[in-house]
């Protein structure tokens, strides 16, 4: 993972307590495993990345595994700058 990636990393990680009032202990916290993200914390992660990353995610073609942990959410928007694609489905 790039530098760049590890400062996307930490500015997720920031979100997650700003927005959601939630601290993730580390990148590869399996936020839905251990609870810590239910449907209505999703649809605002889901909004606030839209809005931070300036990423389109198209809800037809989500994929829960992306968004299982920060790191995973990070390589998510990564691809989404870089490509330009709106799909949030696993690669």
């Amino acid at each position: 993972m790039t530098s760049g990636s590890e400062e996307l990393i930490v500015h997720l990680q920031r979100a997650f307590v700003e927005v959601l009032n939630m601290e993730v202990p580390s990148p590869d916290t399996d936020l839905i495993d251990t609870g810590r993200l239910d449907s209505l914390a999703l649809v605002e992660l889901l909004f606030e990345v839209e809005r931070q990353f300036k990423v389109d995610i198209a809800l037809e073609e989500l994929d829960i595994e992306t968004f299982r942990s920060v790191r995973r959410i990070a390589e998510f928007i990564d691809r989404q700058q870089v490509d330009g694609t709106a799909s949030a489905a696993s690669s």
